[in-house]
């Protein structure tokens, strides 16, 4: 027989119970239920039986009572309070009986889960479709429920968000040629996850409010005269390296060609 030698209470509805176990003094924290279930209050003494049901029944309320407190901050993938409860336990046995009465009780639905997240970043941020399935995909959800959630998220929606982003870019004059702004510009929505012939076209019709923010002529100039320094604009081999060079800087070829042209003259 195991003896009961103390119990006290803890904070949050957990107890600290101290059995008697070969003349040791063992201390478990147990929960109010696993108390309750067990009828512990009225008892001096326990079975080998009892004690190893009750450290049994009360590893899964710990388990469980930690889950729901996992997911009281915020909503909650299978995935992530599997991994959460992972921590504490290599039982998966354990663990999947958890998922099962948290899923019985509603407080686990990876569905409502996706469309409430798809929702809300269609909603709030200036993200694209692939950039919400890798980030749902990470919190270990379902293909299909990312797919069906993601039939809302519409081409209008991509153009709209894209707008949007672009117009946020060029709200200040830049300081790059068209070139490099619109393959910067590209990258950024392509990190955005939006989709690859929508950022395209959208670009091509804000051509020219991208062209109006950037004033091509002086850039070039500014970019010459760091570098003419350096090159023979009499000799033809080092002309065309300084066309590459301008070039390189995002300036367009025949715009490049007309100005070296025209200073070689001077």
């Amino acid at each position: 027989m195991n003896k009961i030698i103390g119990l006290r209470k803890l904070k949050n509805d957990r107890y600290i119970i101290e059995i008697e176990e070969k003349g040791t003094k063992v201390p478990h924290i147990i929960t109010e239920n696993t108390i309750i279930k067990h009828n512990l209050l009225s008892k001096d003494t326990l079975t080998k039986e009892e004690y190893k049901k009750i450290i049994k029944d009360n590893e899964y309320e710990l388990l469980y009572l930690k889950a729901i407190n996992y997911i009281s901050y915020q909503m909650r993938t299978i995935s992530e309070v599997k991994k959460h409860l992972n921590k504490d336990t290599k039982n998966n046995t354990l663990i999947t009986k958890i998922i099962d009465e948290l899923k019985k009780n509603r407080y686990l639905n990876d569905k409502e889960y996706v469309q409430q997240f798809v929702n809300e970043k269609k909603e709030f941020d200036l993200v694209g479709p692939r950039y919400i399935k890798e980030k749902l995909i990470q919190k270990g959800i379902h293909f299909d429920l990312i797919s069906e959630a993601l039939l809302s998220y519409n081409e209008h929606i991509q153009f709209d968000k894209i707008y949007q982003l672009i117009s946020k870019e060029i709200k200040y004059k830049q300081k790059k040629p068209y070139q490099k702004v619109y393959l910067s510009l590209k990258q950024k929505l392509i990190t955005k996850g939006f989709n690859l012939n929508i950022i395209e076209s959208s670009l091509l019709s804000r051509k020219d409010d991208i062209k109006l923010m950037i004033d091509e002529e002086d850039l070039l100039k500014k970019d010459y005269l760091r570098v003419k320094d350096k090159y023979d604009l009499s000799i033809y081999e080092e002309k065309n390296r300084l066309i590459k060079k301008l070039m390189s800087k995002g300036h367009n070829y025949e715009t490049v060609k007309v100005f070296i042209n025209k200073e070689g003259t001077k």
